[in-house]
């Protein structure tokens, strides 16, 4: 199940908006350190040729069970001011995100394929208007 899911962020003092799926969809990566930001493909389409898996989401308990170890993933933070999501009903919702926090994203490389994936939460029951949220983390950490 695919869901429209969006970010704005700013990149090179332009203030930008990108759809996974839209082809050719980046996210903005924080380098270590934070002194630079770079674009990175969004994910895999299911027409795009590639290795690495179709989507554009990696559940955290999927990372953690180890079933992402084949891509050697690592962490990385992706600096956006707002995120979109659908509820259940397909209705799209934006989120602003708190200065100084940042989605987690998944980076993932195999061969001279480079990619990432937004990590994801599940939701319990009592929070079922998403199917998914995206993991906020701090800029310490």
């Amino acid at each position: 199940l695919t869901m429209c899911w969006a970010v704005r962020f700013i990149h090179n003092s332009e203030d930008r908006q990108s759809r996974f799926e839209r082809g050719g969809a980046k996210l903005p990566v924080a380098t270590r350190g934070g002194a630079q930001v770079l674009l990175v493909p969004w994910g895999r389409r299911p027409r795009e040729p590639g290795l690495l898996p179709v989507g554009g989401w990696a559940k955290l308990t999927h990372i953690q069970a180890g079933l992402w170890d084949k891509f050697q993933p690592r962490p990385v933070k992706l600096p956006v001011m707002a995120f979109a999501e659908r509820d259940v009903t397909g209705r799209e919702q934006w989120f602003e995100v708190t200065g100084g926090q940042y989605i987690q994203g998944c980076g993932v490389t195999i061969e001279n394929e480079r990619r990432v994936y937004v990590v994801t939460l599940d939701c319990s029951p009592e929070e079922a208007e998403f199917e998914r949220w995206p993991r906020i983390v701090s800029a310490i950490g």
